[in-house]
Formats: structure tokens, C-alpha cells, sequence
């Protein structure tokens, strides 16, 4: 029996993989403000945008060395049982920033905002002790119902931290409800800057839990709760006015939001749905050049925001955007590299995965406009004189998170773009698909 789950934010939701999950529970979100929003007067909210940067460079590398400029940003967080639950897109302005939807904890059903997160395997809200100067500011606390595991999880970001104790309860996402799903009740949460979601939900896999404990999607699949064995993430755009059309499916896909046939790209590490990216390409035609030095590895991340590529590889990819400068944060070799571009030019960038060219839009490359503010912060007056004469901020940022592997962090800025589908059978057969978005 199929049944459908659809989470929406006001810009998110789950959504059905067929038009039979119809059928199937909708739950609408209201828009909440997202965390890189533009100023009123169109400039990059930099102080927002360096804190989502610190959050993901420490996801995926507790020990990456932070730029000066970046140590004192606040941290930002950015279903055949087929099932749709919308999600929220957070938003303010024209920018989307995170997207996050409901589920519901325990036999007294507790509902909660969570951001729906591939790029990690924990789920944690807020507990009775975790109060507005512990990091936890919603009225929300789970009741701790369940059952005490009698230990507990930290997770530490740089100078930021979450940790709570462990119970065991049921975790309920439109319609589909996993046994015995590990809860963190956070104690503390510890450094990080506003959210409108109350908790995260992590999609990735066991490996990388800091609880040790398997992730609700996999709790479904090894209970035998969703068929088939995948979910799916459509985001909408505010610019394009489909942000309250996005959805997260569980047990399918939902053939109103892509067009065209999908193409499947193997799982190659079973920790983040890491996949192998053949590079990237800057402009338009049929028989572009894959750029050198590009190819490498991606984690395809909903709850990141922009593409983190490796350094080379984003030196690579501005080196074709003519007028675009470094920012490099950090005094000799960057730690770090942003980059701005003339926000006149529309440059045309694709990644690369199992040999077919995946577009990124240019309402998605371009994160705002700068001033030259951002160049006196860096203490470089050229780069100021340059920002002041109509530079943007590109969505696509430099970092060597993981050099072993050329890591690409691959978040909303190209998901937005793609319809995407993550699925596994067994630890040896998993993959991530992507057909265009509608």
C-alpha cells in the first residue's frame, strides 16, 4: 500500500513519486527569513553568509583551520509507501536559504521544524534543559518520553557545539514512522545564530553519526517501512516563484516537479551521498572542455547552501569568468577563497557527473551584490576600490575541506536546478539521480 508524505516550506516540501501518492498527507509551512538574505539595499549580508560558510567547512571537517574572519562568525544552519510532507523554504527578499518541514516525536505525536540534511546521519531538538541561553530559543522541547539510553552526543563545530543526552522514541515524517529512531535532547547549542527550524534531521549514512545510531531514513528501509527504497528533494526558487512548491519525497519521486529521463550517479562512499563529479565547464556550446583539475569527489548536501570546491578546482572555474577577482580570507595561503564577478555577466557553469553537463542558473550563482566594505574587512584596499564598480559574490566558494579526495561540497546553488533522488538497496548498490527541475 502506498501513502504519500509531502512535507512543504513555504518553500519545501516531500514530494510524491507518482501521481497515485496524491493520496498521501500534505502539511503547508509559512516562509520564514533564510540566513544569507541580502541587505534591503541588495548587498550581501556578510556577517550571515560567513557564518553559513563556517558551519559547512566544519561539517565536513572538524579540524579545517578557519580563517581569521571566520572564527568569530556565529555558526548558521542553513518516502512504496511514497511520502510527501512540504517543507519551508526560509527566505527573505529573493534568496532562499533553508528548507525545512514537519515530523512528529513520540507517542504524544510532539511536532517539530527540522532541516531535512543529506550531508549528516543525526537527528537532534531541543530538550527541557535546553532553554534560549543554552543555544535554544524555540518553545518547543521534546518530553523525553522515550527511552533513556542513559549516554549521550556531541557534535562540535570550531567554537560552536551541540550535545545532549540519547532516547530512543518514534520519529513520524509524513505519514512514515520509524521505531525506535535515535533522538538527541540537546542540552546545550552552543554558538550557532538563529534558525527557524527547531532541530536537524540527518538522510546520510551510519558512518558518519557522532550517535553511532542509524538514521531515520535507514530505520525505514530496515523496517521495512518505505518502497522504493529512496526520497527525493525538489527546492523551489523565490526568484522564480516556485519556493513554496518545494517538497521532500520518501518512497519516490514526484513526476510534476522534473522533466525528462534521470541520470543515475553510483554512490562511492557510503558516508555523505558522496558521488564522483568529472569536473566542471564555464560557457556555452556543445563540445566545451572539462576544465583541468576539476574532477574529483562531491557530497551531494541539501542542508548546505552554496558549491564549496576544491581550491585549484574553483581557481580553475573563475579563471574563464572574465573580471572576476579572489577574495582570498586568510594571510598567505588562503584558507579559504570567495569570489566576486562583475554582476553584469552571466557566466554559464555546469558540473559534470556520469559524463552529462548539469547547468547552474545564474539567479543561483549570483549570492548578491558587494561593496567595497568587504575589502576593507579583508584589509586589501585594491579589492576595495575593485568591489565598489558592481561586483557580486559568486556561489561557488574555494576550500580544500578534504585534499585527499578533491572534495566538492554541492549544495542548494545547483540543487535548486535539479530534481534530486537518493537511493539505496544495499551497501552496494546506492546512488544519487538528477533530472531537471521544473
Amino acid at each position: 500500500m502506498k501513502s504519500a508524505l509531502l512535507l512543504s516550506l513555504s518553500a519545501f516540501a516531500l514530494a510524491a513519486p507518482t501521481k497515485e501518492a496524491a493520496s498521501g498527507s500534505k502539511i503547508a509551512f509559512s516562509r520564514a527569513r533564510h540566513q544569507h538574505k541580502p541587505r534591503a539595499d541588495g548587498t550581501v549580508d556578510l556577517d550571515r553568509f560567513l557564518g553559513t560558510l563556517k558551519y559547512t567547512a566544519l561539517k565536513y571537517n572538524k579540524d579545517f583551520p578557519l580563517p581569521d574572519v571566520l572564527q568569530e562568525a556565529s555558526l548558521v544552519l542553513k518516502r512504496d509507501t511514497d511520502a510527501e510532507d512540504p517543507l519551508t523554504d526560509q527566505v527573505e527578499g529573493d534568496e532562499d536559504e533553508l528548507y525545512y518541514g514537519p515530523g512528529y516525536i513520540g507517542a504524544a505525536k510532539q511536532l517539530f521544524t527540522f532541516d531535512f540534511d543529506t550531508g549528516s546521519s543525526d537527528t537532534f531538538v531541543p530538550g527541557p534543559q535546553c532553554g534560549a541561553a543554552q543555544g535554544c530559543p524555540h518553545t518547543q522541547k521534546y518530553n523525553q518520553q522515550g527511552t533513556d539510553e542513559h549516554n549521550t552526543t556531541s557534535i562540535t563545530y570550531g567554537s560552536g557545539s551541540v550535545s545532549g543526552e540519547n532516547y530512543f522514541d518514534t520519529l513520524t515524517v509524513a505519514g512514515l514512522t520509524a521505531q525506535k529512531q535515535n533522538i538527541v535532547s540537546l542540552t546545550q547549542a552552543a554558538g550557532f545564530n538563529d534558525s527557524n527550524a527547531d532541530g536537524l534531521l540527518g538522510l546520510a549514512f551510519q558512518s558518519i553519526a557522532a550517535s553511532k545510531s542509524t538514521p531515520y531514513f535507514f530505520n525505514l528501509v530496515n523496517q521495512g517501512t518505505v518502497n522504493p527504497t529512496e526520497f527525493s528533494f525538489y527546492l523551489g526558487r523565490q526568484k522564480s516563484g516556485t519556493a513554496q512548491n518545494s517538497e521532500l519525497t520518501l518512497g519516490g519521486r514526484d513526476e510534476a516537479k522534473y522533466t525528462g529521463a534521470f541520470t543515475n550517479v553510483p554512490v562511492t562512499s557510503q558516508n555523505y551521498w558522496q558521488v564522483a563529479i568529472g569536473g566542471a565547464k564555464v560557457g556555452s556550446g556543445l563540445n566545451l572542455p572539462t576544465l583541468p583539475t576539476t574532477a574529483g569527489q562531491a557530497a551531494i548536501d541539501t542542508g548546505t547552501t552554496l558549491i564549496i570546491a576544491p581550491t585549484i578546482a574553483a581557481a580553475s572555474i573563475f579563471a574563464q569568468i572574465p573580471g572576476s577577482i579572489p577574495l582570498p580570507l586568510g594571510v598567505g595561503v588562503p584558507l579559504m577563497t570567495l569570489f566576486a564577478y562583475p554582476c553584469a555577466s552571466k557566466p554559464n557553469v555546469s558540473l559534470v557527473f556520469a559524463g552529462k553537463n548539469f547547468a547552474v542558473n545564474n539567479l543561483d550563482f549570483n549570492f548578491g551584490t558587494l561593496n567595497e566594505g568587504l575589502g576593507l574587512g579583508l584589509a586589501n584596499n585594491t579589492i576595495a576600490g575593485q568591489l565598489a564598480n558592481g561586483y557580486c559574490l559568486a556561489g561557488i566558494a574555494g576550500a580544500d575541506l578534504d585534499p585527499t579526495q578533491n572534495l566538492w561540497v554541492v549544495g542548494d546553488t545547483f540543487l535548486k536546478n535539479w530534481y534530486s533522488t537518493y537511493h539505496y538497496t544495499s551497501p552496494t548498490s546506492a546512488y544519487v539521480a538528477f533530472a531537471k527541475a521544473v
